[in-house]
């Protein structure tokens, strides 16, 4: 934990993330309350302001992927970073503690940004009809610790930010939604499990569904523990 504290892009992030958070929170409360306040009530689509800041939150989740990121990250650049990546006695419990400090950190990370966001909403009250349902927000702060820790792990076997922080970029962002649609079975894909929970007021998923979502995590920490092992062994 102090190693991450000391690695000013993890608190860059964190903090830039939940300031953006919280400016387009108040920019959308204003719109909102101007929209309201003008019988244009419509022009939100149906939903309420607490329905819209689950969705920036929903956006937010590049926060907790780079943070993932970072906490393994931080030792691939060549030199005294890097003795993590050359260690041999105990790669299995190092990389055990950097995936615990990943959670941590991830977590820490979406209950800041979570009431960033919700400040505004429940300072300013512009909208009668958006009442905070937390039930939403309990499955979305665990989304980020568990897509923070896929991203770690996927740093940690691919020893590249970019060539791991791209495609789950790619896919959480922009790919999944469009395919899901097309193919029903991507349902039980991670992120669209956990969305379809945060998205639709805390929505328990199916077994099927939570299985399928275990499944993906425990597949990503295996590979990122495996290589995280064996590479640069002699």
């Amino acid at each position: 934990m102090r190693k991450a504290r000391s690695f000013p892009p993890i608190g860059r992030t964190l903090l830039f993330g939940a300031l953006a958070l919280f400016i387009a929170a108040v920019f959308i409360m204003s719109q909102a309350g101007q929209f309201l306040a003008q019988g244009r009530g419509d022009e939100l689509g149906g939903l309420t302001t607490a329905d819209v800041m689950l969705i920036l939150l929903h956006y937010g989740q590049i926060i907790p992927i780079l943070l993932g990121a970072w906490v393994i990250g931080q030792d691939i650049p060549i030199g005294p970073r890097r003795t993590a990546f050359l260690v041999t006695a105990g790669r299995d419990t190092l990389f055990a503690i950097k995936i615990a400090t990943t959670a941590i950190i991830a977590l820490i990370g979406a209950a800041v940004c979570v009431a960033a966001s919700l400040v505004p909403l429940a300072v300013a009250g512009g909208d009668p009809t958006a009442t905070i349902v937390l039930a939403p927000y309990w499955w979305l702060i665990g989304y980020w610790a568990v897509i923070a820790v896929v991203s770690a792990s996927l740093v940690a076997a691919t020893r590249s930010i970019t060539f791991a922080v791209t495609p789950i970029l790619v896919w959480t962002i922009g790919l999944s939604d469009l395919l899901a649609a097309q193919t029903p079975a991507l349902s039980g894909a991670l992120d669209q499990a956990f969305k379809s929970a945060y998205l639709q007021a805390g929505a328990m998923p199916s077994a099927t569904v939570l299985i399928a979502a275990a499944a993906q995590v425990i597949a990503a920490l295996v590979i990122g523990a495996v290589l995280y092992q064996r590479r640069d062994v002699r």
